[in-house]
């Protein structure tokens, strides 16, 4: 069935089942929950008719409907254009711009105007065309999906998926809000033929030939956009629909005004009828006239409350722009910003700074582009928009040459712009970039001259280096800016310079000299009467101490970096402090507390601004204690959200702990991948011990215990604590099933060998313990781990050893390393012939791993009910013959090696299994690698040995 919309002309045909689900999702609003709904399809689909009509209902319906659009401007996008439309002229208090120093209001009160209309019932908020909006919009509505949660609020955006926009930013940042399932997707497909042809029959007021109908229907593939285009071409008379869209876009302003279509589609947005007024070369009759006629036919479309025109379809404003030839554009945008510029008010409330940088960028006005540029990157960090400010400084850079008297002009010099740009382009994710304009900016210096300046600008480059993984670099220009910059007088300099250092050293695993770097940053602090420069060296003095050994005054060094940092700090100080709070919380393994700190902190950082790097850091600490915690499909979305933006921000935390998650759920091949793109955690001593750790538990899965081994020795090099104690722990799994497997092959020497390394590992646990459980509760856990370990290749039955671990992690509410002991506790139990007490530790386990996901451990669970004949829980015991897992041998292989040891040949297995020779021969090789035998006779003695006798 097809509906009228609100736009004259336009018809809104089929789409049922995506009213009912924006229907369903409005009710669920009505009743306090609200949530958030894309509406997607290619350019034309019917997004935007599909909620218009859904708009139009639910104003009828008596809720409050605002509406946003987002424009496809030539620059750097304005920050918050969609929303700020939406929120004008509302009844209640709006939202105010924050000032600088409080940036992060905005959200907040974007928020607070939602609740204030909420209360008289439920609102809807529709933003058009995200695949155009700015950063800091999307950031907005990512903060929205979440904070709406409990509010009468549902919040619809639409987006182009076929748009290249919808590939970067925005399409990461949906993905992670449908993976965490913080929003949902609608889908707009091709209507079917029947449809279009109602379209049609609507569009026409009569039928239409079938052969029209028929053509029209295959041409448009069903989209309803282009099948009105054909027909419209059809009732004109021109040709039938050109190959390409544009050509099909043009004839339908064919025949119109296209200098006044030319004027609107250079501007971009709504276009204000004054400032067509001021650019158009018609007299005032003239430019009505033709005004009304793109009107009547449908191509632009009034809204009288405001006083503008727009296209009624981007593509046909892309299209009519296309039509510009060079020196025609570069005139027509001269002729808008010299109009802007002359009265500003012609733009109504748009921020008039970035439509001058972008109308005298397309001029090519260098000069005027410049200061405009500055003008409007000032505007945008005001806003909290860091990413359009960084873009619009960048664009400053590319014309200051091209600017005789830049400085004098712009009333900066290129360093300090330099300088500036690189700060705000680290803030928002570029921290190779930043580096690089950091180091241009010093090369303009002398630092014999400005020493202290030049010395602030290496504490910058450090600051940028070191998140990006060039840690030596990093720490050589902290020390280089400590160098330039005079302990004497007292200065906030030298404490910026000293804090940036003790934080570089810190992060180099030096804990007790950036302890006393720290502290002398505090000193000159206190010296100079400015706390502020010191209060990342508070919250990295906390962690030093920390690691050291005093966790509680570590704590309370972060708590209070944090309360000071909220008060007077700036924003790098506000989330650097949550930062550190959460490093001090998951060392001390208080993972349910980190995950609060950071889930705070994230949001912070989105308000801010710096949702790509801070964001993302705080993220992926969110997503290790929701890991540690048991709440992995949460996880999965913040580590989601924390990499999708390809920042090179610490980049290889998050990909690391992607990889400990596809561990956990058995996608080994996916976690081999994340280990690749987070080598560079290897080479960090703040996360070397982690890498090795999980090249060690993917070895061990994959039934690699050598591999595993030698990864734990590696790691070892370098690990301290818990880390050297969590190490040692798997290492001496390793050997157990290295010791187990040489026990079949009676090779008794590799078995002794195996021990001698195991008591090393189990000597290397023990002495790490004191250290650890200073810090962290977590080495009661991983030190009963390493005994229990022990005790199985000591004396082959561990099951006291696999309780004790068992409890310690259930009293630090760790489910998944709980789960894993009970299994062993289970497999204890088993072995030492007590088949009934295996089963509850077997079914408690069993259903952590399902509630998981943790498909290894439940596979190995699987096994050991069919093996001891235990029941999951309804999942019954067979007498299915067992893979045995110190072999890691596949359920076909565990048939063929069977088959083995009744001495078949490789025929007789295929015809046995119905499988191909082949493919038997392929087995065998297998099987024969994974027992490290060279001949069948070995794998069929192993086989027999571990498998039992085979069945007659």
């Amino acid at each position: 069935m097809w509906r009228k919309a609100m736009m004259p002309g336009v018809y809104l045909v089929g789409r049922g089942a995506e009213l009912a689900r924006l229907d369903a999702a409005l009710a669920g609003a009505g009743s306090g929950s609200g949530s958030a709904v894309f509406v997607a399809g290619e350019a034309g689909i019917g997004k935007t008719r599909l909620v218009t009509e859904f708009a139009e209902r639910t104003r009828r319906g008596g809720a409050t409907v605002l509406i946003g659009r987002c424009i496809d401007l030539i620059g750097p996008g304005m920050p918050y254009m969609a929303v700020a439309e939406a929120l004008r002229g509302l009844p209640v208090p709006g939202v105010r711009a924050p000032g600088p120093e409080h940036p992060a209001r905005l959200f907040e009160e974007v928020r607070a105007v939602l609740e204030r209309l909420a209360h008289a019932g439920p609102v809807l908020v529709v933003l058009e065309d995200l695949h155009w909006a700015d950063a800091s919009t999307l950031d907005l509505v990512s903060f929205l999906a979440y904070a709406i949660r409990d509010l009468a609020v549902l919040l619809v955006g639409t987006f182009r998926v076929d748009d290249p926009h919808s590939n970067g930013p925005l399409g990461r940042q949906t993905g992670g809000l449908l993976r965490a399932r913080a929003a949902d997707l609608v889908e707009l497909g091709p209507l079917h033929d029947d449809e279009i042809r109602i379209l049609l029959h609507e569009a026409a007021g009569t039928a239409l030939p079938d052969a029209l109908t028929g053509a029209i229907c295959r041409r448009s593939a069903g989209n309803p956009f282009f099948a009105e285009e054909l027909f419209a071409a059809s009732v004109r008379g021109e040709p039938a629909l050109p190959r390409l869209l544009r050509d099909a876009l043009l004839l339908r302003v064919a025949g119109l005004d296209s200098g006044v279509l030319q004027v609107a589609a250079a501007v971009g947005r709504d276009v204000p009828y004054r400032l067509l007024v001021a650019t158009v070369p018609r007299p005032p009759a003239d430019l009505l006239d033709a005004l009304r006629a793109a009107v009547e036919h449908a191509v632009l479309v009034p809204d009288q409350s405001a006083g503008t025109f727009r296209f009624r379809h981007a593509l046909l404003a892309e299209a009519v722009y296309s039509t510009l030839i060079p020196g025609e554009r570069e005139e027509l945008h001269a002729r808008l910003a010299g109009a802007i510029a002359a009265d500003p008010g012609l733009l109504g409330r748009v921020a008039v700074a970035g439509e001058l940088a972008q109308h005298w960028a397309a001029a090519d006005r260098p000069a005027e582009a410049l200061v405009a540029s500055i003008e409007a990157a000032r505007h945008a960090e005001a806003v909290c928009g860091l990413a359009e400010a960084a873009r619009y400084l960048e664009r400053a850079i590319d014309l200051w040459h091209r600017v005789p008297g830049a400085a004098d002009l712009t009333g900066l010099s290129r360093a300090g712009l330099l300088t500036r740009a690189a700060e705000l382009v680290d803030l928002t994710g570029g921290g190779p970039r930043a580096a690089q304009l950091a180091r241009e900016a010093i090369g303009l210096l002398d630092e014999r001259a400005e020493p202290t300046r030049v010395g602030l600008l290496y504490e910058r480059l450090g600051s940028y280096l070191l998140p990006i993984g060039d840690r030596s670099a990093g720490l050589a220009a902290c020390e280089r800016a400590v160098g330039l910059v005079p302990p004497a007088p007292p200065s906030v300099e030298r404490a910026r310079v000293l804090t940036t250092l003790g934080n570089a050293l810190q992060l180099s695993w030096r804990h007790a000299d950036s302890r006393l770097v720290c502290e002398e940053a505090l000193s000159a602090a206190a010296a100079a009467h400015d706390d502020g420069p010191a209060l990342r060296a508070r919250g990295c003095l906390g962690v030093d101490l920390c690691y050291l050994g005093r966790p509680d005054d570590g704590l309370a060094h972060v708590a209070e970096a944090r309360r000071r940092a909220a008060l007077h700090g700036t924003p790098r100080d506000v989330v650097h402090g949550f930062a550190y709070h959460c490093e001090v919380l998951v060392t001390c393994g208080r993972f349910h507390e980190a995950g609060r700190v950071a889930l705070d902190g994230l949001e912070t950082a989105r308000r801010l601004g710096v949702g790509r790097t801070f964001g993302a850091l705080l993220a992926a600490y969110a997503a290790e204690a929701l890991l540690e915690t048991g709440d992995w499909a949460r996880s999965d979305g913040l580590l989601d959200a924390a990499t999708r933006d390809g920042t090179t921000f610490w980049s290889h935390y998050p990909r690391l702990l992607r990889a400990q998650l596809a561990i956990g759920r058995g996608d080994l091949d996916a976690a081999r991948e994340h280990l690749e793109s987070g080598v560079q955690g290897a080479r960090e001593p703040s996360s070397a011990a982690r890498y090795w750790r999980l090249v060690t538990e993917l070895a061990l899965w994959e039934c690699r215990p050598e591999a595993a081994l030698t990864a734990v020795d590696d790691g070892l090099r370098e690990a301290v604590g818990v880390h050297r104690l969590r190490l040692s722990a798997l290492g001496l799994r390793a050997a157990a099933q290295t010791a187990a497997l040489a026990d079949v092959r009676q090779d008794r020497r590799s078995a002794r060998t195996m021990r001698r390394h195991a008591d090393r590992l189990l000597c290397e646990a023990r002495d790490a313990t004191a250290a650890a459980a200073a810090v962290t509760p977590d080495a009661t856990g991983w030190r009963a781990i390493a005994e229990a370990e022990h005790g199985q290749i000591d004396s082959g039955t561990t099951s006291d050893g696999w309780h004790a671990a068992m409890d310690a992690w259930d009293a630090l509410d760790r489910p998944y390393l709980a789960a894993y002991c009970r299994w062993r506790y289970a497999q204890a139990l088993l072995a030492g012939g007590a088949p009934e007490a295996a089963n509850p530790p077997a079914r408690q386990a069993h259903r952590m791993a399902v509630r998981l996901g943790a498909r290894p451990l439940q596979r190995e669970l699987e096994l050991l009910a069919q093996r001891g004949r235990l029941d999951l829980a309804g999942l019954a015991g067979t007498p299915q013959p067992p893979a045995a897992h110190v072999l890691g041998l596949t359920a076909r292989e565990c048939e063929v090696a069977r088959l083995l040891t009744r001495g078949y040949t490789n025929r007789q297995i295929a015809a046995e299994l119905t499988i191909s020779a082949k493919t038997a021969s392929v087995h065998v090789t297998h099987i024969m690698r994974k027992l490290g035998v060279s001949s069948r006779i070995e794998a069929a003695t192993v086989t027999h040995q571990l498998l039992g006798q085979a069945d007659p």
